[in-house]
């Protein structure tokens, strides 16, 4: 189990107790603007949006954050919410079982994710030949060939943010990517 507190889960686990249906808004605590939402229908998580990501990704940046102690805060909105709206389908008890696991693998890659300004491409070497690659390292190499900025990358891959780290170690390892590179901060 988590030996950390995320406050995410402390509100989430309020919120089912009661069987809550409505919106939970993440704003930055300092700023209060608003980053996202977890939309809930009878206790059931049922979507997710934040910071441009959504569904699973979303959740687990939240909840990542949450454990990085990035200032989250939460308002509660009640609203009724349609069955069509669903785009997470697991119980919310899965999800917080799998929080641990999320955490634990974020934490062991994250010192390795690339400086957000760089940028990325496949080797057409490496494109051209018979290699095998993941599923996950094909999804990284699908979402390079459109955003290859390794901020875009993070933002539009629909792998969760440890999954897209270990993949490009390992296309870097098979020499399938290339940094062409980095935007100073000057712009």
């Amino acid at each position: 189990m988590l030996d950390i507190d995320i406050p995410l889960l402390t509100v989430l686990d309020e919120q089912t107790l009661v069987a809550f249906t409505g919106r939970v808004n993440v704003l930055d605590k300092i700023t209060h603007q608003m980053l996202g939402v977890v939309v809930l229908r009878e206790g059931h998580i049922f979507r997710c949006q934040y910071r441009g990501a959504q569904g699973l990704k979303a959740f687990f940046n939240i909840v990542i954050e949450g454990a990085q102690l990035v200032p989250q805060e939460f308002i509660v909105e009640p609203e009724i919410i349609d069955e069509r709206d669903r785009q997470i389908h697991y119980p919310y008890s899965v999800l917080k079982s799998k929080t641990s696991e999320v955490l634990k693998r974020y934490q062991a890659v994250a010192h390795l994710r690339p400086p957000p300004q760089v940028k990325l491409l496949p080797r057409a070497s490496f494109l051209d030949s018979d290699d095998e690659v993941t599923d996950s390292e094909f999804q990284v190499l699908c979402t390079l060939t459109e955003w290859n900025q390794v901020d875009d990358l993070y933002r539009h891959c629909p792998l969760l943010d440890y999954e897209i780290t270990e993949s490009l170690v390992s296309l870097r390892r098979k020499e399938a990517i290339q940094v062409v590179s980095a935007r100073t901060s000057g712009r």
